[in-house]
C-alpha cells in the first residue's frame, strides 16, 4: 500500500540551480554546457593567467617558475574538471544590462590603450621593467566594469584583487624591490587561476541586484 503510495506521489520539479549544486544545464535554468558563456569566459581567463605566468616567471629563476608553472597547470585542471568533466551548477545565467556589450568593448579597448600609453611613459622614463606590472593592473581594471554589465560580482574580487597586484609591483618596483613586477604579474596570473577555479566550483559571492 505504501509503495503504490510512493508511486502515485508527483515528481518533483527540478527547479534552478543554485552555485555548487551537481545539477547543470537547461533542465535546471541555466545554458546549455558548452554554451555557457561562464564556463567559456572561465577559459578566455585562464589563457591569460598562464600568458602571465609563461612570460614573466622565467625572470623570478628556475625554481619559482617551475612552482608557478605547477600550481597554474593544477588551478586549470581544477578549473576543466568542474567545468566538463564533473560539472558544477553555476546558478541561472544572469540577464546582461543592455550596454553589456558596448561596456565589454569599451573595457577591452580601454585595457589595451592603457597598456600602450603607460608603456610608452614607462619607456620614457627608463623604467620598462615596471611594464608586466602595468599590464597586470591594466587587466585588472578592465574586469571591474563586467560586474555591472553582466550581473556577476565574481568579477569584482578577480578585477580588484588583479589591479592591486599590478599596482603594488609596479610600487614596489618604482622603490627598487628587483623583479618586483615580474613577481607581481606571475601572481597576478596565479591568482587569476585561483579565483577562477574557485568560482568553477560554484563558490560565487553575492550576485549584483538591478536597480
Amino acid at each position: 500500500m505504501s509503495r503504490e503510495r510512493r508511486d502515485r506521489s508527483p515528481a518533483r520539479p527540478a527547479g534552478p540551480s543554485t552555485p555548487g549544486d551537481r545539477r547543470y544545464g537547461p533542465a535546471v535554468g541555466e545554458p546549455p554546457l558548452l554554451l555557457d558563456p561562464r564556463r567559456g569566459g572561465s577559459l578566455v581567463g585562464l589563457v591569460g593567467a598562464v600568458v602571465f605566468i609563461s612570460a614573466y616567471s622565467p625572470a623570478l629563476g628556475a625554481v619559482a617558475a617551475t612552482t608557478a608553472w605547477a600550481a597554474g597547470l593544477a588551478g586549470v585542471a581544477v578549473t576543466l574538471f568542474a567545468h566538463y568533466v564533473r560539472p558544477v551548477g553555476l546558478g541561472p545565467l544572469p540577464r546582461p544590462r543592455p550596454l553589456a556589450l558596448v561596456t565589454y568593448v569599451g573595457c577591452v579597448v580601454g585595457e589595451l590603450a592603457l597598456i600602450a600609453v603607460g608603456s610608452r611613459a614607462l619607456a620614457t622614463a627608463g623604467r620598462d621593467d615596471l611594464r608586466p606590472a602595468l599590464i597586470a593592473a591594466a587587466v585588472g581594471l578592465h574586469f571591474l566594469p563586467f560586474a555591472w554589465a553582466f550581473g556577476e560580482r565574481m568579477f569584482l574580487r578577480l578585477g580588484g584583487a588583479v589591479a592591486v597586484l599590478g599596482g603594488a609591483g609596479m610600487l614596489a618596483g618604482a622603490l627598487g624591490v628587483p623583479r618586483a613586477a615580474d613577481a607581481a604579474a606571475v601572481v597576478a596570473g596565479l591568482t587569476m587561476v585561483a579565483i577562477i577555479a574557485r568560482y568553477a566550483q560554484g563558490a560565487q559571492p553575492g550576485r549584483r541586484r538591478r536597480r
